[in-house]
């Protein structure tokens, strides 16, 4: 599945995100988040490159996200037998939230 995401989506967010994902769910054991810097011309080609060489990195669910400065694209691979225990609908939503749930925080008296 490719999403598209605003720039400047966050790396250490993205890789928590996954790591929560993986720890939460057995089948996601070995799950992997991967940052590339693209320029925007050549987001088609590596978004094929990433697709194409998904088997060889042998993880049950990757999460690559293709930075272009200002725009992005989230690539998400998934095994099968991931997929049969978490489907897309059911995958997305749950990386979406723990992203989310590693917003920085602002500190009360800086506030």
């Amino acid at each position: 599945m490719t999403v598209q995401v605003r720039a400047g989506l966050g790396e250490l967010r993205l890789v928590e995100a996954v790591q929560a994902l993986s720890d939460a769910h057995d089948v996601l054991r070995g799950a992997t988040a991967d940052v590339r810097r693209v320029t925007r011309p050549d987001l088609a080609r590596v978004t094929g490159e990433v697709i194409a060489a998904a088997p060889a990195r042998g993880a049950a669910f990757q999460a690559v996200w293709l930075d272009a400065a200002d725009e992005g694209r989230l690539v998400l691979l998934a095994l099968p037998e991931v997929l049969a225990a978490l489907p897309w609908h059911v995958l997305l939503p749950e990386l979406v939230a723990a992203w989310k749930d590693r917003l920085p925080r602002i500190p009360a008296q800086a506030r």
